[in-house]
């Protein structure tokens, strides 16, 4: 039975492995992907790759030159932190930490030279080192598992609070799948290198690259789909920036913060903000929340989030019934009119007309 899952285990960790070196080059090259902050992510990638394949080749037993060339960089305090920068640079956190980002690459550079010192001489030979430095060599390479399995954790960490500091709502959504799907590979990866350095020995990784596989294909579909979302958005944008704006209608209203309101709503589109709250409108306004509150109970009959989302659905269904935005998804449309997740979209829109969105386009 061994016989037939390993190589089918070797063999799925092979592509996967494969797959994340083009994925990384796609997004380190591709004009689409390409950005300062996406180039963090692609070399994360790119570093996962070159680790996969050197532990595809020590799982089948060869050891080619090129592997144990690889084999001299610690690449295990690498990948967290490149990880880390990316999930740092997309929370746009202006906190003084960007100026010590570089300190967090010492490990890998420090730890990898005094690695390529030792194995010169170890490995391949080229001269001889004293007797007192062989005698603290294991000492080293038991201080190197140990932070493999510190310095990992505490990079999640750090991913997590800065993660969390991420304003937009649909982005941090997707950040948080990403940062949870790695953070399983990292501490897998923990777990195993952990069990190296309690008993000295290593467990074959195939089972870590063929989990990995799995991040690596979501990732693909999960980097495309939000990739399309936000395109499509940026294009429904610009397309509405570009039509001519229709007159305000008439407000019959005693209230000239209602008026106000209806202004902003209409005009500056206040409404398509995901992340528009009472609070931020009556600061607008310069009223108080209950006051705002009042007044749109006095004009509307409905609560603020009801009065917002109604101007949120109209504007839905005007796109629906327009032809310039029929190449565009439907969710696409609701995330741009300022619905912040797919449920709140359906739900109100079917609230609000008794349909879903697909059925009222279609009717």
């Amino acid at each position: 039975m061994s016989s037939i899952n390993i190589p089918l285990l070797e063999t799925v960790s092979l592509l996967a492995t494969l797959h994340c070196l083009v994925l990384s080059l796609v997004i380190l090259f591709s004009k689409f992907f390409r950005s300062k902050t996406n180039n963090y992510l692609g070399f994360t990638l790119l570093i996962i790759a070159i680790v996969g394949i050197n532990n595809w080749f020590w799982d089948i037993g060869s050891n080619p030159i090129i592997i144990s060339l690889l084999d001299l960089f610690l690449w295990q305090f690498l990948y967290p932190t490149t990880l880390f920068v990316f999930f740092y640079k997309t929370s746009n956190n202006t906190s003084g930490i960007t100026q010590r980002l570089k300190f967090f690459y010492l490990p890998f550079i420090l730890l990898s030279a005094l690695n390529i010192f030792l194995s010169l001489s170890t490995t391949f030979q080229l001269y001889n080192l004293p007797d007192i430095v062989l005698k603290y060599i294991p000492i080293f390479y038991k201080t190197i598992s140990f932070f493999s399995i510190v310095f990992p954790v505490y990079m999640i960490i750090l991913s997590y609070k800065y993660t969390l500091a991420k304003k937009n709502s649909l982005s941090k959504k997707w950040l948080k799948y990403l940062l949870g799907f790695l953070s399983l590979i990292i501490l897998f990866g923990v777990v195993l290198e952990s069990y190296r350095f309690i008993f000295l020995e290593k467990l074959p990784l195939t089972y870590l690259w063929t989990f990995s596989s799995i991040f690596i294909y979501w990732l693909t579909y999960k980097g495309m789909y939000q990739f399309k979302l936000s395109n499509d958005q940026f294009e429904i944008r610009e397309i509405t920036k570009r039509e001519k704006k229709k007159p305000i209608n008439s407000v019959n209203s005693k209230s000239s913060h209602f008026k106000k309101l209806v202004f902003l709503i209409e005009e500056d589109k206040i409404h398509h903000n995901p992340n528009l709250s009472r609070d931020s409108v009556a600061e607008q306004l310069e009223i108080s929340n209950s006051y705002l509150s009042q007044i749109i109970k006095e004009n509307t009959s409905v609560n603020f989030s009801d009065y917002i989302n109604s101007h949120r659905i109209k504007d839905v269904k005007l796109m629906l019934k327009d032809s310039d935005f029929d190449k565009y998804s439907l969710l696409s449309i609701g995330l741009e009119c300022g619905f912040n997740s797919k449920t709140s979209f359906y739900t109100n829109f079917k609230k609000e007309t008794g349909l879903t969105p697909k059925e009222y386009k279609n009717k």
